[in-house]
């Protein structure tokens, strides 16, 4: 029952349409730099929030609920290092059979790269890290009977989004990121999500 504890696949449209979104603004116009982020800035702090819900047949259902914290340093106008939190907590019920929970913390350290500088309003960028992934699963089959597991496991991060400053310091950042179980690319999907929030320059 619990061969499939150690990784989940995340069927939500999010993450791809701001894989999309970001793709479609790698070619930006340039605005004046007092409409974009303030220059000289050293620091950020973002938070962003997502929620997702699916519905079947027969009372069955899944549902996810995921937030993150992250502050990072700018070195220049394009890079950054960004330590981040992800806290994820989801339940996967099939009718009559089982019923799945999964809370899941992941603490990383990020390089970001921005394919653009700050005279832009719009910022699309990607990001690549390594963090501690911390799961604890639980699933109640038909008869009842709930059956408990947690790991800790090294990930490896990957991600892309963008931000749209409204100020020059502040902006709504939206992300898609995917969290590689035991560090394999190959895993990218079963970990993949995105959030939308805010994120504020300072600094």
């Amino acid at each position: 029952m619990f061969s499939h504890l150690s990784f989940r696949r995340f069927s939500s449209r999010f993450p791809v349409m701001l894989l999309c979104i970001t793709a479609a603004t790698a070619a930006l116009v340039p605005v004046p730099r007092q409409a974009a982020a303030a220059d000289g800035t050293k620091l950020e702090y973002s938070l962003g929030f997502s929620f997702n819900r699916t519905q079947y047949d027969g009372g069955s259902f899944n549902w996810e609920r995921r937030w993150g914290t992250s502050i990072g340093y700018n070195f220049s106008d394009t890079s950054q290092l960004e330590a981040s939190i992800q806290d994820v907590f989801s339940r996967n019920k099939f009718a009559g059979f089982e019923d799945d929970t999964y809370h899941d913390q992941i603490y990383s350290a990020d390089w970001v790269q921005g394919l653009v500088g700050k005279e832009y309003r719009i910022q699309p960028y990607v990001k690549a890290g390594i963090g501690q992934l911390i799961r604890k699963a639980s699933a109640t089959n038909s008869n009842g009977i709930t059956k408990s597991s947690s790991i800790g496991q090294l990930t490896g991060v990957l991600g892309a989004g963008l931000r749209l400053y409204i100020t020059r310091t502040f902006a709504i950042k939206a992300e898609a990121t995917s969290y590689l179980t035991g560090g394999s690319i190959a895993t990218y999907k079963n970990n993949l999500a995105g959030t939308i929030g805010v994120s504020l320059n300072f600094d």
